[in-house]
């Protein structure tokens, strides 16, 4: 995991407003997750998968796009990424493994920062 995201802190190739507006994305959800797990409200739990979800599945569907700007081995890397995240936001909402979501989620936001 700690080198793709490297890889993806380091290539820039991505215009500055797509990798900004999937910063902000990035970071709209670790808001969410963060709060998520700091409570035991099973419709935000809901919610907050669903959009993780969403958001995961589209970038995952971008990744696969030869037009994508990332060199091929970024991302392979980052689509194995994605599908694990995938793995965890499609099992039942209380045995999700949500920190590990939130983890990762947080360390593509910094990258994006870069």
């Amino acid at each position: 995991m700690k080198q793709a995201i490297e890889r993806y802190q380091q290539h820039s190739v991505l215009g500055l407003q797509s990798k900004t507006l999937e910063q902000q994305i990035f970071a709209r959800l670790c808001y969410q997750l963060s709060h998520c797990l700091a409570g035991e409200d099973e419709f935000a739990r809901l919610q907050v998968m669903a959009d993780c979800r969403f958001f995961w599945v589209t970038l995952r569907a971008r990744l696969q796009d030869d037009e994508h700007p990332y060199p091929a081995e970024l991302r392979q890397d980052l689509i194995q990424l994605a599908d694990i995240v995938i793995r965890e936001l499609v099992k039942d909402p209380f045995e999700a493994d949500l920190s590990l979501v939130l983890a990762v989620s947080q360390q593509l936001a910094e990258a994006l920062k870069a």
